[in-house]
């Protein structure tokens, strides 16, 4: 499975309101993971991160 594959769903599994708030945790790790192993490029990894934090910054809103 292409690593932008497998981060996007991880991404995306967290807007599913069954999603416990500890799913971010190992979203984080995945993209960190794939970065480390030179699967993503740093631009990627920046993108990707900025995608987790604005989903944690609206879970946070609506708490």
């Amino acid at each position: 499975m292409s690593p932008h594959i497998l981060i996007d769903e991880a991404l995306d599994s967290l807007d599913h309101p069954d999603s416990p708030p500890g799913n971010t945790i190992l979203v984080q790790r995945i993209i960190t993971n794939l970065m480390t192993d030179h699967l993503i490029t740093l631009e990627e990894f920046s993108h990707y991160c900025k995608r987790l934090l604005k989903h944690c910054q609206q879970r946070k809103e609506l708490q």
